[in-house]
């Protein structure tokens, strides 16, 4: 039972009327902040040894997503619903805004590394850690993945299958790999 694995985060999560799944899997339960009435679905892993996550006021977490702080902090705002198998890392932070719709199978990667030397092995040139910044109310497609130092404007739309390695403005419209702009949300349309 869940209360047996992770007795602190139970306990949390009755207080604010959380619901989280029985097979979900908890790791650094004390770094880890879960608002009012969220819903964290089956086999979603949660993992904050080193780092912080904090969800938001109602927000779902689909299946099988996996969010790892890395050292780092992931937050997500209140209202966002992040889909089924999403991969989340918070190396260099991300923040998620409120009332986002993340699709399945998104992935945001705030880190890069470095490669450009050939004498020395890729995993001990170093990297980036710039973070990401996912504004409110922003659509992110199946399969988009934002890359590290990249910030997605408020009510942006990001099309499926989308690599992001640029900033997207507030309210732009992109797809494609690498995404480019495509057109703008304008008020009034449906």
């Amino acid at each position: 039972m869940m209360f047996l694995r992770h007795p602190s985060l139970w306990w949390r999560a009755w207080r604010t009327n959380a619901r989280i799944s029985s097979s979900a899997i908890v790791r650094g339960d004390k770094n880890i902040g879960i608002g009012n009435a969220c819903r964290i679905g089956r086999q979603v892993e949660l993992n904050a040894p080193h780092g912080s996550i904090t969800l938001g006021a109602s927000v779902t977490l689909g299946p099988y997503t996996i969010i790892e702080a890395r050292g780092g902090s992931v937050n997500i705002g209140e209202h966002t619903g992040i889909g089924p198998f999403c991969i989340l890392y918070g190396h260099g932070g991300l923040e998620i805004g409120k009332d986002c719709l993340i699709a399945s199978h998104v992935v945001c990667i705030p880190e890069n590394h470095h490669f450009e030397r050939i004498d020395l092995p890729m995993r001990e040139q170093g990297g980036t850690r710039l973070g990401i910044r996912i504004g409110d109310d922003v659509w992110l497609a199946t399969r988009v993945v934002i890359l590290d130092g990249v910030t997605v404007g408020t009510g942006a739309v990001i099309g499926a299958g989308a690599v992001v390695t640029h900033d997207i403005p507030p309210y732009a419209i992109a797809h494609g790999v690498p995404a480019r702009i495509v057109g703008q949300r304008k008020l009034g349309t449906p």
